[in-house]
This record gives C-alpha cells, sequence and structure tokens, in this order.
C-alpha cells in the first residue's frame, strides 16, 4: 500500500469517527406508556415501561420489522417499537459541558425505578421522631404505580418512656418510575405509651396515631432504592392531644 493510499485511508477512519461522534442518534416516546421488551418482538419480556416524554439513546436498530435498542438509565438495554416513538440526533454542541456530565452521574449511578413493575414494598427507616430515636418497618401493596396501602409498625425508645406505632397508611406517588420519585401519605393508627420501669408517673396509655407527611424514593443501580421521610404525626384522645415531626431515612426493596 503507496503512503497515499494510506494517508487516504486513515483519514476516511477518521472522518467516520467524527461524525458518530458529532452526532448521536436518540429517539423520545410518544405514547403515554410504551413497553421495553427484552428482544425486537411484542412476545419478548418487558423489561421496562417508558412513558411519555422520556429519552433514550439508540444503540441498534432491529433488522426485523421497526425495532430500535436503546439504552436504559440503569445500563441495560432494551427494544421499543418504532411506531411509539420519534427518533432523531443531536451533537455535543446541543448539550452543554454541565448537561453532559449530569447525563454521565445519572448513567453511571441512578437506575429505573421497580415501583412500575412491583407488587410489594418493604422498607425499614431509622431517624427522629419529636426529637428522639425512632425505628419503623413499612411493608407495602401497591395497587398501581401511582397508589399503595403502607403498613408502619416501629419503635421510639425514650429515657422515659417507649412508644409503639402501628398503623395503616395511603400512599399517593407523585411520579411512578422517576428515578427521584417523590410521594405523600397519609396514616392512621395506634401509638402505644409504656413507661421505663423507673418511671412511677406517667401510666400505661393507648392513644390514636394520625400521620401525614410523604417524601422522596432515589432509585440507583441494581434497583437500591433510598428512601426520605418527613412527616407530622399527631397523638391523641378525648382528653389531651400532642404533636411530633419524624425526619427519617432508610432502605426499600420491592418484589
Amino acid at each position: 500500500m503507496s503512503v497515499r493510499s494510506f494517508v487516504l485511508a486513515v483519514a476516511v477512519v477518521l472522518a467516520a469517527t467524527a461524525a458518530r461522534a458529532e452526532a448521536e442518534a436518540y429517539l423520545r416516546v410518544l405514547a403515554q406508556e410504551a413497553p421495553v421488551h427484552s428482544g425486537p418482538a411484542g412476545s419478548y419480556r418487558t423489561v421496562f415501561v417508558a412513558e411519555r416524554g422520556q429519552v433514550f439513546q439508540v444503540l441498534e436498530r432491529g433488522t426485523k420489522d421497526y425495532w430500535f435498542k436503546v439504552e436504559l438509565d440503569d445500563g441495560t438495554a432494551g427494544w421499543i417499537l418504532g411506531d411509539v416513538v420519534f427518533p432523531f440526533e443531536v451533537g455535543p454542541s446541543e448539550a452543554g459541558a454541565f448537561t453532559r456530565l449530569g447525563r454521565a452521574i445519572r448513567r453511571a449511578i441512578l437506575g429505573p425505578s421497580p415501583v412500575q413493575y412491583a407488587d410489594v414494598g418493604l422498607s425499614f427507616s431509622a431517624g427522629v421522631f419529636d426529637g428522639e430515636g425512632m425505628f419503623l418497618l413499612r411493608p407495602s401493596w401497591l395497587i398501581d404505580p401511582y397508589w399503595a396501602l403502607e403498613g408502619f409498625g416501629g419503635l421510639s425508645p425514650r429515657s422515659e418512656k417507649d412508644i409503639f406505632l402501628g398503623g395503616l397508611a395511603f400512599v399517593l406517588r407523585l411520579s411512578p418510575g422517576a428515578v427521584i420519585g417523590p410521594y405523600a401519605s397519609i396514616g392512621l393508627g395506634a401509638a402505644y405509651i409504656r413507661p421505663k420501669a423507673d418511671n412511677f408517673i406517667d401510666e400505661n396509655e393507648t392513644l390514636m396515631a394520625l400521620g401525614a407527611g410523604g417524601g422522596v424514593e432515589i432509585t440507583f443501580k441494581k434497583q437500591i432504592t433510598v428512601r426520605l421521610d418527613a412527616r407530622n404525626w399527631s397523638l391523641f384522645d378525648e382528653n389531651k392531644a400532642s404533636n411530633g415531626q419524624e425526619y427519617s431515612g432508610g432502605l426499600a426493596i420491592f418484589f
């Protein structure tokens, strides 16, 4: 091969590489919901449900029918039907350095929420309640991606007495499937107050417990979900009432 031919071949390769770097293929979901399958056909298992407006990078075009292989937020891949998306190309100039950095961080550590496919969830939280320690176990039944019934049970150990909490709450997820998903909740149950052995002033009593507030769920890779909660608790009966704030965090798993 002559030097001229070699230089020409290198130039062609560099031009092709530059063209790929200047334009990347993406697609935007047009349907309200679009299933992402493990293979290029509707008969394959659904691995993700994309929502209207979500954007994915295209990795490959299917050789049969109109399917695209796309990269999901957790780094895995799936196939989506071309009839429910709008393909387009973008170059580096269309996104700033901070935008590209944010996308890279999101791809590296964050993943899609498992809420859209789960039936039950379980979380354990620890934090403070009215300035004292608090530990809560929260099993939940996901009615749909938006609504869930969530039980709660736990303990707030204190210097003079222990408070045991238990009951049931309604949870509304405001953006199901989002990597950072806010939610609101309201629950009703009971609080059993048990004085310590050396506390001869207070008595055992059971009060109604009303909790209202919310929080966020942040999903990382491998479907590890961190939960942060903040709510107000009202403990009351026909004679008295008191309020306390809960600030807690913990891990949640979904099945």
